[in-house]
């Protein structure tokens, strides 16, 4: 991975999300656009056969080239042959992608209120050197 990327690890967030046997344990890879360029499945209990079956069908390829929002609306439907594993990976990108949507929501609003707080400073700084500038002139007239 270059610097540009972007890994989100599906663990803590995801551990109460079930597949055949167990949690599914993910990565997601986002590039420096900010979309999907891969979901690499993590060491895992579900039996080998039918993560092969949901690799085979091309399932952690559904998201790729997609923004998280775009992975979020985007409906997956669990490979045959394959239904519990393949809900288990489906659920887990879709609960660790909600956990980064709202981690970026609470950035955007710090963020909002720093840049808010900035230009009160900024206003209220103007304010006080127009008033002090004004003082003095009175002061020598």
């Amino acid at each position: 991975m270059n610097n540009d990327t972007l890994i989100l690890q599906s663990k803590p967030y995801t551990d109460k999300v079930i597949g055949f046997a167990g949690p599914t344990p993910l990565e997601i890879i986002l590039d420096a656009s900010g979309k999907i360029s891969e979901v690499k499945l993590l060491p895992n209990k579900d039996t080998p056969k039918y993560v092969q079956i949901a690799i085979d069908d091309g399932l952690l390829k559904a998201w790729n080239g997609l923004t998280p929002q775009e992975a979020l609306a985007k409906k997956v439907d669990a490979v045959s042959g394959a239904t519990f594993t393949s809900r288990g990976i489906i659920n887990t990108v879709h609960k660790r992608l909600e956990v980064y949507e709202a981690e970026q929501s609470r950035s955007d609003v710090s963020l909002l209120a720093i840049t808010g707080t900035g230009l009160l400073i900024i206003i209220a700084l103007g304010y006080f050197l127009i008033r002090r500038k004004k003082r003095r002139k009175k002061g020598y007239e």
